[in-house]
C-alpha cells in the first residue's frame, strides 16, 4: 500500500551498515551515467510535457487583458480614493496594470505591481488566502521571463513556505503547492542551478517521500493527489537514473581502511546515497505504481487504471524488462477493450513512443530565443521489442548533415513503447518523424 512506501533506509539509523555501503562504493570505478534520457538531448518537434515548465497561470483576472494601461490607472486611482491603499477590489486591477507591463516587456514594473497586488490580498483575506495563488503564478512568471533563475528559486520556496510544506491540513491549495514545488525542483536539475545536483536531488525525492506517505495516511485526500504524487516521485526516479549510475567494481581493487580519519564532505555523502538507492531505483518505481495501481482497482477510473498500467509499462519498458512491460501493456488493452475506448488504445498503443513520454528529462528552450529550431526528418523502424532499426536521414542542405548524424546515434540508443494495440507486441515500419536536438 501507499502508506508503506517510504522504505529507503536512512544512514542515521543505519550506523556502521551504511558506513560500509559508502566505504564499498568508494572502493568502485564509477560507470557511465545516464540511461536512454530521451527530451533530454533531441525531441519530437512540437513536443512538450507539462513537467518541463509550468502551465500558463488561470487567473481570474483574465479579463484586464483587453483593457489598456490608462484604464488599469484609472480604476487604480478611483479605488484608492474610495477605499484607501488597501481597498480588497485593488488585487484585480493591480495584477492587471502588472500584466499589461510585463506583456510590454517592463519586467521591473510588473515585479512592484504584482508584489503590491499580493500585499493587498494578504491584507484582507490573510497570509494563507488562496486568492494569493494566481498572483503568485504570475509572479513566478516575471522572474522566469527576466532570467533571473536565482531569485524564481528563492520565490519557489517561499511559496511553499508559505502553503504549507505539505503538511497537514492537505487542503487543495496545500497540494497545489507541493506539486508545482516538486515540479520546479525537477526543473532547477535540468536548469543545473547549482553546481552540484545530489543534494539537491536527494532532498527532492525524500520530500516527495514524505509527503506522499503523509497523503496516503490522511483518509480524507482524494486519490486523485497520491496518483499525482506517485507519477511525481517516478520522474524523480527518470532523474535520478540519469545524473546518478550504480558503480562498477574493479576487480582485485582492495577497499581501503574505513575514512583513515578523513570525513566525507556531504556532497560525497549524498552522492554515494544517491548511487545506492539508484541501484534500486526499478523495484522501487515498481512498488510504487503497483501501489497505486491496487488503490485505483479499488474505485478508480477504468482510463485512469489504464493509464497507471501504461506508465508502470513505460518504467519496465526503459529498463529493457520486456516481459514485464508486456504484462502491462495486455492490461492496457484488457481495460480500454471492455470499456470501449478504442480511441485511447489507438491514441496510446497504436504507434511506438519514445520513452520516457512524461518529460522528466525535457527543459523548453528560453521563450526568447530568436532563431527557430533546426528539424531533422527521418525515417526508421521499431522492433516489437522497441528498439531502433534502419535510421535514414532525410536531409536537403549539407549544413544539417552533422546534425542528422547526431540524431541518427541518439535515437539509437533510447527505447521505445512497441506497438501494442492488437494485443501483442508488432513491429513497425518506415515510420517518418522529425525532431529538433537539444544543445
Amino acid at each position: 500500500m501507499l502508506s508503506k512506501l517510504n522504505s529507503w533506509p536512512k544512514c542515521a539509523a543505519a550506523g556502521s551498515t551504511c558506513t560500509a555501503v559508502c566505504v564499498l562504493l568508494m572502493a568502485a570505478a564509477p560507470a557511465k551515467a545516464g540511461k536512454y534520457a530521451y527530451g533530454e538531448q533531441f525531441v519530437l518537434a512540437g513536443e512538450t510535457w507539462s513537467d518541463g515548465a509550468p502551465a500558463p497561470a488561470a487567473t481570474q483576472f483574465a479579463s484586464g487583458l483587453a483593457q489598456d494601461n490608462g484604464e488599469f490607472q484609472r480604476q487604480v486611482a478611483q479605488l484608492e480614493e474610495q477605499g484607501g491603499p488597501y481597498s480588497d477590489a485593488l488585487a484585480e486591477p493591480l495584477a492587471g496594470l502588472g500584466r499589461h507591463y510585463r506583456l510590454n516587456g517592463d519586467l521591473e514594473q510588473a515585479l512592484m505591481l504584482y508584489r503590491r497586488a499580493l500585499h493587498v490580498v494578504r491584507v484582507n483575506d490573510g497570509l494563507y488566502s488562496e486568492r494569493q495563488m494566481p498572483i503568485l503564478r504570475e509572479l513566478l512568471g516575471v522572474y522566469r521571463d527576466s532570467g533571473e533563475i536565482k531569485a524564481l528559486d528563492d520565490r519557489y520556496d517561499y511559496y511553499f513556505r508559505l502553503y504549507g510544506q505539505g503538511r497537514p491540513p492537505h487542503t487543495e491549495v496545500r497540494l497545489r503547492a507541493a506539486l508545482a514545488y516538486l515540479r520546479w525542483q525537477r526543473e532547477a536539475i535540468r536548469l543545473g542551478l547549482d553546481k552540484e545536483d545530489s543534494h539537491r536531488l536527494l532532498d527532492l525525492y525524500n520530500l516527495n517521500d514524505e509527503i506522499l506517505e503523509a497523503v496516503a495516511a490522511d483518509a480524507s485526500v482524494a486519490l486523485q493527489w497520491q496518483r499525482d504524487l506517485a507519477l511525481s516521485q517516478l520522474r524523480n526516479l527518470y532523474l535520478l537514473e540519469d545524473r546518478f549510475a550504480p558503480t562498477v567494481e574493479k576487480p582485485g581493487l582492495a577497499a581501503p581502511t574505513p575514512f583513515m580519519g578523513n570525513d566525507l564532505s556531504q556532497q560525497d555523502f549524498d552522492k554515494k546515497r544517491l548511487e545506492t538507492m539508484q541501484r534500486g531505483s526499478e523495484a522501487r518505481g515498481s512498488e510504487l505504481m503497483l501501489a497505486l495501481i491496487e488503490r485505483t482497482a479499488q474505485g478508480g477510473e477504468t482510463d485512469e487504471l489504464a493509464g497507471l498500467h501504461l506508465e508502470l509499462g513505460d518504467w519496465y519498458q526503459w529498463h529493457g524488462s520486456d516481459r514485464q512491460a508486456g504484462e502491462q501493456y495486455q492490461q492496457v488493452v484488457k481495460l480500454l477493450s471492455v470499456a470501449q475506448r478504442p480511441d485511447l488504445l489507438q491514441q496510446w498503443l497504436g504507434q511506438p513512443r519514445e520513452l520516457p513520454d512524461n518529460g522528466a528529462f525535457w527543459q523548453p528552450r528560453p521563450e526568447h530565443e530568436s532563431a527557430p529550431p533546426v528539424v531533422i526528418n527521418v525515417s526508421y523502424d521499431v522492433s516489437a521489442k522497441g528498439r531502433v532499426r534502419n535510421v535514414q536521414s532525410e536531409v536537403s542542405d549539407p549544413a544539417v548533415e552533422g546534425l542528422a548524424k547526431r540524431l541518427q546515434r541518439k535515437l539509437r540508443q533510447i527505447r521505445f513503447r512497441p506497438r501494442w494495440d492488437t494485443g501483442v507486441a508488432e513491429p513497425v515500419t518506415q515510420i517518418k518523424r522529425g525532431y529538433v536536438l537539444i544543445d
